[in-house]
């Protein structure tokens, strides 16, 4: 992808002009950024503690700000910058998430998490643009990118409210997981669909270049699945040999965030997947480097910069994106972005409803061949009742924005692309988002022990003083 100037000047740039407001002039604009920016972090701040005392996930109150912001215009030059969630907020969010993922249980679910992220994905994929060919009339190749742009998964607020109600740090880990993996995915099947499209509209394809072009697709798509990990495993290694000879707390830390951003660039640069070149980068130094290279002071302060550098992302994120979705007229649509939902809701169930239970049939088919061995990765099934919470997490939220709003306008309708994909962020981020909430509490099965005897510790504790006050 060339830029006419280096990726991250283009991305601060958009977060300057996203932020400015026009009432300070080209002078102030500056001021003015930074007003705003101080501004929208109160704002998240207050909607986090409010939602925290409601047990409510933070991001969905946030988006629901947003919406009001969106809807009365309040901020009418706050904008949802592509290159700003791709260059700046997306690095962050990976790598954090990648960082505190428990490679243990990452190692111990992988069969499953590869089943959701890889086929799992191309299946939904496809069912997705079923209905959008058919009954939106979409031509197919429209259709297929439109089913790539919403494809990646954003369970952030899902993951959030597992962790915040002591549910099953299993069912996180397949849940946050697949959304890792499942992102770079997304975004690889997105640039090789859109590659396509691209080419079937410029000519490319008549004639007898046709063989030619199709080689070297194949060749390119090859490299984003694993040019990415590549480059984030090697620099992960390298890095955690220099962190042996470093012993300064602060050093540590920055090389960590210049490991997040430099390892997305390189790849970038290299025409492979930066989102899968972060995930592994930070999956290795979360494992391996905070095992061999950075010493403990180091890994207890990296944790804090990292948490506070994902809240402060988050939260601007999901405002944003909330008061973009408010923004946008997209009741002109609907029959369209309905078709939409449609198709990702039944493709989500579907892959959930199809390859679990073959997991699972697998699962019990080695623990009856093999039921003494001990190999690390052999899959476990997943409790059947599981299954349906798995289907809601399949949220879509700043990614699948990103995406859409990356296209180019010479692209046939593109317009209606970027509505349709407001319309199912909508949806999946707040419908499914909020029944999460509502289900979780009184779902069987998904608790950990820890937090069921917690619960009753503390109801037994106010039992006697429930009585005494009535005494």
């Amino acid at each position: 992808m060339p830029y006419s100037q280096p990726p991250v000047l283009l991305a601060l740039s958009s977060l300057s002009a996203s932020l400015a407001n026009d009432a300070y002039g080209a002078t102030g604009a500056t001021a003015g950024a930074i007003e705003l920016l101080v501004g929208l972090l109160a704002l998240a701040l207050v909607t986090a503690l409010l939602a925290r005392r409601l047990r409510f996930p933070y991001t969905l109150a946030l988006t629901i700000v947003g919406l009001g912001l969106g809807f009365s215009h309040f901020l009418p030059s706050l904008r949802f910058a592509p290159d700003v969630v791709l260059f700046i907020f997306l690095p962050a969010l990976l790598f954090e998430g990648a960082w505190n993922l428990s490679v243990k249980h990452l190692v111990a679910n992988w069969v499953a998490i590869a089943l959701l992220a890889g086929p799992g994905l191309i299946i939904a994929l496809f069912i997705a643009a079923v209905p959008l060919h058919f009954a939106a009339g979409l031509p197919w190749l429209i259709a297929l990118l439109v089913a790539a742009i919403v494809s990646p998964t954003d369970p952030i607020a899902v993951v959030g409210l597992l962790r915040q109600m002591g549910m099953s740090t299993r069912l996180r880990v397949i849940i946050e997981g697949e959304s890792l993996f499942n992102d770079g995915a997304g975004v690889t099947a997105y640039t090789i669909i859109l590659s396509i499209l691209l080419a079937a509209q410029s000519g490319a394809l008549a004639g007898g270049a046709t063989l030619g072009w199709t080689t070297t697709l194949i060749l390119q798509s090859l490299w984003l699945i694993i040019g990415g990990p590549i480059i984030g495993l090697v620099v992960a290694f390298i890095i955690t040999r220099l962190l042996r000879r470093i012993v300064d707390r602060l050093i540590e830390v920055t090389i960590t965030v210049s490991v997040a951003y430099g390892v997305y660039l390189l790849a970038d640069a290299l025409h492979t997947s930066g989102l899968l070149a972060v995930i592994c980068a930070g999956l290795a130094l979360g494992y391996y480097g905070r095992r061999y290279g950075i010493s403990q002071q180091a890994a207890d302060a990296v944790d804090t910069v990292w948490d506070f550098l994902a809240f402060v992302a988050n939260s601007l994120l999901f405002l944003v994106l909330g008061a973009e979705i408010g923004s946008a007229s997209i009741l002109g649509v609907l029959v369209p972005i309905i078709w939409a939902v449609i198709g990702v809701i039944v493709g989500r169930a579907l892959i959930v409803y199809a390859l679990l239970p073959a997991h699972d049939a697998f699962a019990h088919w080695l623990e009856q061949r093999r039921p003494h061995s001990r190999v690390r990765g052999r899959p476990i099934a997943i409790p059947r009742g599981w299954r349906p919470l798995i289907t809601l997490a399949g949220l879509r939220g700043a990614l699948s924005l990103a995406l859409a709003l990356n296209l180019s306008t010479s692209l046939p309708d593109v317009t209606l692309i970027q509505q349709m994909t407001y319309g199912v962020v909508l949806v999946t981020l707040l419908g499914q988002g909020v029944g999460m909430r509502v289900i979780l509490p009184r779902w069987p099965g998904v608790r950990e022990p820890s937090a069921l005897a917690k619960e009753a510790k503390q109801a037994a504790g106010a039992a006697p003083a429930t009585t005494s006050e009535k005494s």
